[in-house]
């Protein structure tokens, strides 16, 4: 029987050969896959085992990405525990790889606990990875969310869900945060179902179901420490601190019967001839989708509705923050709407354009850029090796843009951290009015994505975002509670304004 040492000095052994092969055969990939030796861009030194996971940011993740960009340069080179992640601080870089490179860039992350637990992978657009599903949401996505179609088929819907927000931030002001929320969330659900509930098995509230969605889509998105360390999803869930796997199983039963009842009922109201059911978004996706899909669970009409409701109701939030910091741009700008609309008609969309109420447009799109909804943009995946700049970028690696950097980037904007709508207009002598100013970095080039995977519902946000706006200063003034200001040190940096969450 061989002595405890010598097994101990097997097993051992048997270790350090499986190191050193597992280490030859990798090194041997990657001259195949690297042959020219490129290196990786720089960044936070990786130890063994966990690499770089300890330099992740656990909040405010695009402060930190800022912070690295002065130390490493615009790209940052960071894996935690063998992800490999690319962080991109520079708008140009952005572009060329997410736009010019747009047919490589093009795949997103496939979540451990969301692609494993939830069963919500490939359901909603954003998430999706490449391939014909993807590709299906975008055709009918693109076509039902076009910046006509919205203005025509769902500005009304728009408008009248705004009408009831201002009669209750009349009723009860301190609620308007939570307020804002149920309008956004009742609006886009409405768009996007026809209704936002029926009286089935006593009722179901589609906005709330939908809202429900949202939070574990954004908590997934966000992160768990099973995406760093993928050897997780394996634990059971009776084993200590694994909460999170219980709260997966759970949000996967929550998650899939929201979106089967929510997508099931609508298509029994849609092919009824004894109901009369309105909704335009419905009418052009749902039959094409249904015919292509035998199964209700992957038939999703509206995915990513979530992302669409948290986003205008972030630059709304936005809106009522700049507001009352800045009571000068506020008194100008509700002027404008004063003189263009009057107090004997309610504001429209028709209202709307740089040609009508530029300094209104200009504020708008000024909330776009001092406070983006997504500071850190969701990671693109190469589909294939890359390089760029001297560095090598394999398959796979999570690339992400900080589009907060963009936003604070002095190259492109002066006193960036100053809400200055100012910033976007331009006197035209000719026509003596102001226009927009085109030397300007426009946000909306930024703020919701890039090329093949901008938000394809950005034109329902900003819209949506613009009839709220302008019904609001029409109708209020929006102050800060207690009549506090800037001056006396109220939220006077980034910091103390913005919470920088993934959708913040």
């Amino acid at each position: 029987m061989p002595s405890t040492s010598a097994v101990v000095l097997t097993a051992w052994t048997a270790v350090l050969l499986y190191v050193f092969g597992h280490y030859i055969l990798r090194k041997r990939e990657s001259r195949r896959r690297n042959p020219e030796g490129l290196p990786y861009a720089p960044g936070p030194r990786q130890l063994p085992f966990i690499g770089s996971l300890l330099d992740m940011p656990r909040s405010k993740s695009a402060l930190t990405y800022i912070t690295w960009k002065e130390r490493y340069g615009p790209l940052t080179w960071v894996v935690p525990t063998g992800t490999p992640h690319l962080i991109v601080n520079d708008y140009e870089m952005m572009k060329e790889l997410f736009e010019k490179r747009g047919n490589i860039y093009v795949n997103r992350p496939k979540r451990h606990i969301m692609a494993a637990l939830i069963g919500a992978f490939g359901v909603g657009t954003p998430l999706t990875q490449y391939g014909p599903t993807w590709r299906q949401h975008r055709r009918f996505l693109n076509r039902a969310l076009m910046a006509p179609v919205v203005k025509r088929d769902y500005s009304p819907v728009m408008t009248r869900k705004t009408l009831v927000f201002l009669k209750t931030l009349l009723d009860r002001p301190d609620d308007f945060l939570i307020q804002n929320k149920k309008m956004m969330a009742e609006m886009i659900t409405e768009i996007a179902y026809g209704a936002t509930g029926d009286d089935e098995d006593g009722g179901h509230d589609y906005v709330e179901m939908q809202m429900e969605m949202g939070e574990i889509t954004i908590g997934v998105v966000q992160g768990y420490w099973v995406d760093f360390l993928p050897w997780m999803v394996h634990i059971p869930t009776w084993f200590p601190f694994t909460q999170w796997k219980r709260d997966a199983l759970r949000w996967n039963k929550e998650y899939n019967f929201s979106r089967d009842y929510v997508f099931n009922a609508v298509k029994r109201k849609l092919v009824s001839d004894n109901l009369h059911f309105s909704a335009p978004f419905c009418e052009l996706t749902t039959k094409d989708l249904t015919a292509r899909h035998k199964r209700g669970r992957n038939a999703a009409f509206f995915p990513g509705a979530d992302s669409v409701i948290r986003l205008t109701e972030s630059l709304v939030r936005t809106f009522m923050l700049a507001m009352s910091l800045y009571p000068e741009v506020q008194a100008r700008v509700r002027a404008e709407v004063d003189a263009v609309i009057g107090p004997d008609r309610f504001p429209n969309i028709d209202d709307r354009g740089v040609d009508k109420m530029p300094y209104l447009e200009a504020t708008v799109l000024e909330c776009l850029r001092w406070h983006p909804p997504a500071q850190s943009l969701i990671p693109h995946l190469p589909l294939t090796d890359d390089a760029y700049r001297g560095y090598f970028i394999p398959e796979g690696t999570y690339v992400l843009g900080n589009a907060w950097q963009v936003s604070r980037d002095t190259r492109y904007y002066a006193d960036p951290s100053t809400f200055y709508p100012d910033r976007f207009l331009v006197a035209d002598e000719k026509q003596q009015r102001l226009s927009f100013n085109r030397s300007v970095l426009n946000p909306w080039d930024f703020a919701y994505g890039f090329g093949r995977r901008i938000c394809p519902g950005r034109e329902l946000a900003v819209q949506g975002a613009w009839i709220a706006v302008a019904f609001i200063l029409w109708g209020f003034e929006v102050k800060t509670k207690g009549g506090r200001t800037m001056k006396d040190g109220y939220k006077a940096t980034d910091e103390e304004r913005f919470n920088f969450a993934f959708v913040s």
